[in-house]
């Protein structure tokens, strides 16, 4: 019986330590080096891989590189599960603002939000991978708040993210002004007004 290159027959699991190889190579590869030109190819000579098992676990080049950013970043985007609905929707704010602060996350996702602009399947994962679970995350957090008392009950919870993130994303991919906690403080007390209850 033949065996993959991980060293399992046909019909086993696909190895854990080669899927976290290769997005701990794509992240390396997008902080070190950037978008442009990278390849299937640069994956696998990092990763230690051959191209049929990245190819095994993503559909794309673009869903690898969204699922390393998203690996190594989205637990530190994520809501708090605590609190009235304004204050984790300042949390919120402040902990996106205060990681698009650092070169580390800043650089890969400007990388992959330009390059989404002339590549369908690159802005594909990038909603599918990224964007969604965030706005999910989000939507769920703002239902909350209307079902506690906190949000107005007649609230659109898509216009409410749009404003929030596209203040935030204006900021961080447009006019290159700062994006910080304090920024984020002022964007949420102007929306209280509006939103609260």
């Amino acid at each position: 019986m033949m065996k993959s290159e991980e060293g399992r027959g046909p019909g086993r699991p696909r190895s854990e330590r080669s899927r976290r190889a290769v997005l701990a190579a794509a992240h390396e590869l997008l902080t070190d080096s950037g978008l442009p030109g990278l390849s299937v190819d640069d994956l696998a000579a990092r990763a230690g891989v051959s191209k049929n098992t990245i190819y095994r676990w993503w559909p794309t080049k673009a869903a690898v590189l969204m699922d390393a950013f998203t690996e190594a970043f989205a637990d530190r985007m994520e809501a708090p599960a605590d609190g009235d609905a304004l204050t984790r929707l300042r949390i919120q704010a402040r902990r996106v603002a205060e990681l698009m602060n650092t070169p580390e996350a800043r650089r890969p996702f400007v990388a992959l939000v330009a390059a989404a602009q002339h590549d369908p399947e690159l802005a594909d994962a990038l909603r599918e991978r990224f964007l969604d679970g965030r706005r999910a995350e989000v939507s769920r957090l703002i239902s909350t708040g209307i079902a506690d008392g906190d949000l107005r009950r007649n609230l659109d919870a898509d216009v409410i993210i749009d404003l929030i993130y596209g203040a935030l994303y204006y900021r961080l991919l447009v006019s290159g002004a700062r994006i910080d906690a304090a920024y984020a403080d002022r964007l949420i007390e102007t929306l209280t007004p509006i939103v609260r209850a």
